[in-house]
């Protein structure tokens, strides 16, 4: 029995709106956790997530920005992330080696062709 519901007789509005939000985001992590195994083996794996995720245009989030293209750079599976991210309408953060703003032009390019090209 889940630790939150003791007694189905007994749940209210709110209890069942909490389960409701707690199923819909296990079964979104989930999802996600399984939907590309490719993901598991980026050079990225072990690196601090916030690193491909630079905010704004400062000099410390180009630098920033810098340092996670150059573990792309060295990854075995970039151009699957770089195709998932396209894909997927991936609209912030470094994936495949390439920015929002460079991935805005290749999804232009694959919009076209329907070929990826890569920056």
């Amino acid at each position: 029995m889940l630790p939150y519901v003791t007694n189905f007789s007994t749940i209210n509005s709110l209890d069942c709106e909490t389960i409701h939000k707690v199923r819909n985001n296990v079964q979104i992590v989930n999802f996600d956790l399984e939907q590309e195994v490719w993901m598991q083996e980026g050079a990225c794996v072990f690196a601090d997530p916030d690193l491909f995720f630079p905010v704004g245009s400062s000099m410390k989030a180009l630098k920033q920005a810098a340092e996670a293209k150059a573990i792309c750079n060295e990854c075995d599976v970039k151009i699957e992330c770089l195709e998932y991210a396209i894909r997927t309408n991936q609209d912030s953060g470094v994936w495949g080696g390439a920015t929002e703003d460079e991935r805005k032009s290749i999804r232009r390019e694959y919009k076209k062709t329907g070929t990826l090209v890569s920056s």
